[in-house]
């Protein structure tokens, strides 16, 4: 009986020895190898890989608030005034919109500081359009990317937050789709709740310069 009771005892600190062991190599490995700051980037990282965008679509989610759609007069999407640089002929309609729209002065505008990511704006997209979108996306095996934010003035004591941007599609290999084709457009306003962490879209509301760095590869 003693022997059997120090085979136990013997088989009991192993176990514990290996327990802390082990402790120590995935403590030590999280230190030096990962950085402990950096494990909640790894463990986003790891969830915005595994996203779906048929698994979201289908997924019980919460209702849109209300949110006016309503586009102020004398707003309009921005203008690429590069790609007619080099043309022998530029259409008059399109001559004079160029001009009108390098009139526009964006010196008031602010770079938001809470903004949507190219995750948040794509589900934004997505629960706004529903199938129309997904099936564009999954058509041409496409992702949405989030140009720079603007902050954007409230429309409604409801809103916490609410930026002005435009948005583009990339294929898997990084390849600039534009729009792609209706319904997509590329300028949206992002909004943002009191209370919600979601971000939902509407119509743009204030006039942007174009996003060259997000469409430079166009």
């Amino acid at each position: 009986m003693k022997g059997g009771s120090n085979s136990r005892r013997k088989k009991g600190k192993k176990i514990v020895i290996s327990s802390v062991v082990i402790f120590l190599s995935i403590f030590l490995f999280l230190k030096y190898y990962i950085g402990f700051h950096h494990i909640p980037n790894h463990l986003e990282t790891i969830k915005n890989s595994s996203f779906s965008i048929t698994d979201f679509f289908f997924r019980d989610e919460p209702e849109y608030p209300t949110v006016d759609t309503t586009i102020a007069v004398n707003i309009v999407a921005p203008i690429d005034t590069l790609i007619w640089t080099n043309a022998d002929f530029i259409p008059e309609n399109v001559r004079q919109e160029i001009e009108e729209y390098k009139k526009r002065d964006f010196s008031k505008l602010v770079i938001a500081r809470d903004f949507p990511t190219d995750i948040q704006a794509q589900r934004a997209i997505i629960h706004h359009y529903k199938s129309k979108v997904v099936d564009l996306l999954q058509k041409n095996n496409a992702h949405i990317k989030i140009g720079t934010c603007y902050d954007a003035p409230l429309q409604d004591p409801t809103e916490a937050a609410r930026v002005t941007a435009m948005v583009c599609a990339f294929n898997e290999k990084k390849e600039n789709l534009g729009n792609i084709q209706l319904p997509l457009d590329i300028i949206y306003d992002f909004v943002k709740f009191h209370n919600d962490t979601i971000w939902y879209i509407t119509d743009f509301s204030q006039n942007i310069p174009y996003d060259y760095k997000l469409n430079k590869n166009r």
